[in-house]
């Protein structure tokens, strides 16, 4: 038996998660395990990033590309797949805004020291970079930052005039904090 079906096997057997990806095609990657698999198809239980049943794949053999399997991100899947409905409740925080100058300041100093819920701020209407507020100044923030799989990306200085917005626990923030504390639990 070939190595590669040696993989599905094992998958279809234990439920292992694997990484399907597609020939050509970047955006076909697909998480999930496989329900069934012959010479030429494979089904597989595809499941969102969050970690939710999202229907059967069916695809060719000869169009997959490469299988990942026992990597980082199946392992950090797995973990969103078991607590998933933890992932759908949301703590209620309640952030008070203003309409004066510091509203930025205001908000991120509220975010001050809170190591349970994840912030992303928005820099210069750009891009948003994600984690937990360690200080704030007058001027600037320290900002742990979290990576998508909820890897500790170290400590980043920030301009509070550049700041232009926020998205604060939302279900990404959660997935995050969740895979952070499953990291830090796990060394």
């Amino acid at each position: 038996m070939s190595i590669f079906n040696q993989v599905l096997e094992r998958s279809k057997l234990n439920k292992e998660l694997i990484g399907v990806w597609k020939y050509r095609d970047d955006d076909k990657f697909w998480c999930g395990y496989v329900i069934d698999f012959n010479e030429t198809l494979i089904k597989i239980q595809h499941y969102t990033s969050f970690g939710k049943p999202d229907g059967q794949i069916i695809a060719q053999i000869s169009a997959i590309q490469n299988v990942d399997f026992n990597d980082d991100y199946a392992k950090a899947m797995q973990v969103v797949i078991d607590y998933s409905k933890e992932l759908e409740k949301e703590e209620k925080i309640n952030i008070a805004i203003s309409d004066n100058d510091n509203w930025d300041y205001e908000i991120i100093k509220q975010m001050e020291g809170n190591l349970d819920i994840i912030t992303s701020i928005e820099i210069n209407n750009s891009d948003y970079f994600s984690g937990f507020v360690i200080e704030v100044s007058e001027s600037d923030f320290i900002l742990n930052c979290v990576g998508k799989l909820g890897q500790d990306e170290g400590p980043v200085v920030y301009k509070i005039e550049d700041v232009t917005g926020f998205r604060i626990n939302d279900i990404d923030n959660r997935k995050r904090a969740m895979l952070y504390k499953w990291r830090k639990s796990s060394l």
